[in-house]
């Protein structure tokens, strides 16, 4: 079993010689050695023969390469070829019936969610949420895929070379539209007779009525957002769906329908916008040997379909009034805490000079209330023959129920 680690160490060592190979085993199923030394001598002229045979074994070592049973020729390992190919979006083309299958498993998974809901089963409910974003996610991925594969395809046709008869050199393009736009025409169609997005409607209705019910019934609100984020996922396949199948279509149908000759310069245009396509304009054109006069590609901003509804929603907003309880009115008198007051200042007197008044009351008298202590303390540092002088010093007082933070009065006899 392949190390993670030591596979993405070697195709960083490798990179070059594992995208020749991959862009080779297209029409290649093994490599005898010898060809695998004459790619490593084109693909790192660099190196001395002697460097070139300790590459091949280190790609032996690391099982990017493995040997084929009863022959001595060597296989690029299946799994390192579909984790390269998904990088450089060399993907194979898929198939309709595919999408319908996963269209079928998705009818299921509804059909779920509304037995769920009706039997109130939270975790069935989560299982058909998930099974159904896992169908959805797989398709968008198919359908970018597919993106790919049909440019490639059409890229190897204009590509190739004119001197092959056109029914050869647009074979593939034909079997392509026969094999898949036509098909996917038919599934994606938005009458009576197409099944795809007449699911994706169903499934969107049903999503939001459920969410509806799941809110009355007083549901988790994290079950709430698993039907949200899938009906979500449902509105970008919507649009997803249609603007594959009309790049698609609009890639392939020039090919098909106006299958002409062209020369070298239109196959070497159609050579270097795959390796654009690819690698990137950076990678592919240094911008030391682009044109001066080159003009910077334009970005276009448009508002999103959920954006736009949310700012309808929020335009005909009106508040709903909200009726307020009436005022209770309460007449039970509240019960006052007797002191006595003529000894606390007795009390007080005699304890004179007092450098911390606070703390003379928590610790004397601290069994009566919050309220009561703050009240003494504030009517003691009123007495008319006392001096008191707030403390530079601020302290904080815990009482029975709150604290507070003040300085300190001070207290002594007026002179």
């Amino acid at each position: 079993m392949i190390n993670p680690r030591s596979l993405i160490r070697a195709l960083d060592k490798h990179w070059d010689a594992i995208e020749h190979l991959v862009s080779l085993s297209r029409d290649v199923c093994s490599y005898e050695r010898d060809d695998l030394l004459v790619l490593l001598a084109k693909t790192y002229p660099h190196e001395s023969q002697d460097q070139h045979v300790e590459r091949l074994q280190q790609l032996v070592n690391a099982e990017l390469l493995i040997k084929m049973p009863r022959s001595n020729t060597l296989q690029l390992n299946d799994n390192v070829r579909q984790f390269v190919e998904s990088l450089l979006h060399e993907h194979e083309l898929g198939l309709s019936d595919i999408l319908k299958a996963r269209i079928t498993d998705i009818k299921a998974g509804l059909e779920q969610l509304q037995q769920a809901l009706q039997e109130r089963d939270m975790a069935a409910l989560q299982q058909g949420a998930v099974r159904i974003d896992k169908q959805l996610r797989q398709i968008l991925q198919q359908l970018n895929e597919d993106t790919h594969a049909i440019q490639a395809i059409a890229e190897r046709a204009k590509a190739a070379d004119e001197r092959i008869p056109l029914a050869r050199r647009y074979r593939e393009v034909l079997e392509a539209f026969d094999r898949y736009v036509q098909p996917m025409t038919e599934l994606m169609d938005t009458g009576a007779g197409g099944s795809f997005y007449p699911l994706l409607e169903a499934a969107e209705t049903v999503l939001e009525s459920l969410a509806q019910q799941l809110v009355a019934q007083g549901g988790l609100y994290s079950y709430q957002l698993i039907l949200r984020q899938v009906g979500f996922r449902v509105k970008d396949l919507k649009q997803s769906g249609f603007l594959t199948l009309k790049q698609c279509t609009n890639t392939l149908m020039p090919l098909r329908e106006e299958v002409r000759r062209h020369n070298q310069l239109s196959a070497s245009i159609g050579l270097l916008l795959g390796e654009v396509r690819k690698k990137g304009l950076r990678r592919t054109l240094p911008q030391a040997s682009l044109p001066v006069w080159r003009k910077e590609r334009t970005f276009s901003i448009a508002i999103g379909s959920e954006l736009l509804t949310l700012m309808e929603q929020a335009r005909g907003y009106q508040p709903q009034s909200v009726g307020f309880p009436e005022a209770i009115a309460d007449d039970l008198p509240i019960e006052l805490e007797r002191i006595d007051e003529e000894a606390i200042v007795k009390h007080l007197r005699q304890s004179l000079p007092i450098p911390d008044l606070m703390g003379w009351l928590t610790g004397h008298y601290g069994h009566y209330r919050d309220a009561t202590l703050l009240k003494l303390y504030h009517k003691l540092i009123r007495l008319p023959d006392m001096t008191a002088t707030p403390d530079t010093r601020e302290i904080r007082v815990t009482l029975k129920q709150v604290a507070i933070r003040l300085h300190s009065h001070q207290l002594a006899k007026q002179p």
